[in-house]
């Protein structure tokens, strides 16, 4: 991606900079379809007498199931290098959650700990809809940024008062999380899904999301890359 793009981060970077007013920032991470590619865990997961997710199951087959998705790696020990703090904040149920900062702390080469730079943030039902959990722990960190590949974690960076970058969702994710994407092609378009690949591939050349969030230019060939 060319000139758009660059001035996009230009002007993204000058953004975080100056409404932090300082030189340190406060980085965010989601970990699913951002860190991990972690499609296969959620494909096996067994589910509970209700139908949901087993957690304390997921949270424990991310060493064996997930593929580190090398490009955020490479983003995360930038941050890192330039003395930037670093946060990972999951929409998944925190149990077993040692499990999966003991591997991200493997991956990464640097002490994960839960509530202290890894935080679960699961959505909670109130009058019968889902709320996002993230935007409450994105104000008590003081985050800056924060990176996320799903619409809420956009629209949950917004809520907080912080900026948002979209990073694109490897394509054979899509049909796992296709209703909070705006990049899924693969359903009839309707009001609230009205992009297409052509439109897709717009967003994407001018480095700008539907909320206009600007979006990282991350190449990743996914599994088996």
């Amino acid at each position: 991606m060319g000139g758009p793009m660059k001035n996009i981060w230009i002007c993204c970077l000058l953004w975080v900079t100056c409404a932090s007013g300082q030189n340190h920032l406060r980085v965010g991470f989601d970990i699913d379809d951002t860190v991990l590619y972690s499609r296969y865990i959620f494909e096996q997961s067994p589910r509970h007498s209700d139908g949901s997710l087993d957690y304390a199951w997921i949270n424990r087959q991310d060493a064996r199931l997930s593929i580190p998705i090398m490009p955020t790696l490479d983003l995360i020990r930038y941050f890192r290098a330039h003395h930037q703090e670093v946060f990972f904040i999951t929409g998944r149920q925190p149990e077993n959650g040692d499990s999966l900062a003991a591997y991200l702390s493997q991956l990464l080469g640097f002490s994960v700990i839960v509530n202290q730079n890894l935080f679960f943030a699961p959505h909670t039902i109130i009058d019968g809809r889902p709320v996002q959990g993230k935007a409450a722990v994105f104000t008590a960190l003081g985050l800056d940024l924060y990176y996320g590949d799903a619409d809420s974690d956009i629209l949950a960076a917004y809520q907080a008062h912080i900026q948002p970058v979209r990073i694109v969702r490897h394509p054979s994710s899509v049909d796992q999380y296709a209703p909070n994407y705006f990049g899924n092609t693969r359903a009839e378009k309707t009001p609230s899904n009205p992009w297409g690949r052509a439109e897709l591939e717009r967003f994407l050349e001018v480095g700008v999301g539907p909320f206009g969030e600007p979006i990282y230019p991350l190449h990743w060939k996914g599994p088996g890359s």
